[in-house]
């Protein structure tokens, strides 16, 4: 097959003639560490974010929906501090 002359192919090469050549360096650093970070995510990220739910108060032992450790009672288990011991209920109201 014969190469036919294309226009978009020499703008191409004009253009990248006019690059300043430290930018392929440039862009080569910015890859390679992008390359890194990703690496690094990829290995500490779990432990991480595992590290923030241990931290927040999660259970990694517990059922999938239970209840989670220090949780706040529900409104019927907490006690009434305004009837005094061994009073009758209902007085210190």
């Amino acid at each position: 097959m014969r190469e036919s002359n294309n226009s978009f192919k020499d703008l191409e090469a004009l253009w990248e003639a006019g690059l300043p050549p430290e930018l392929e360096t440039r862009v080569a650093s910015q890859a390679t560490n992008l390359a890194v970070f990703g690496r690094v995510v990829e290995l500490f990220m779990p432990d991480a974010l595992q590290t923030v739910v241990r931290m927040i108060g999660g259970n990694p032992d517990a059922p999938v929906g239970g209840p989670v450790s220090g949780r706040r009672p529900a409104p019927e288990e907490w006690p009434d501090w305004r009837t005094p011991p061994g009073g009758k209920p209902g007085l210190g109201r």
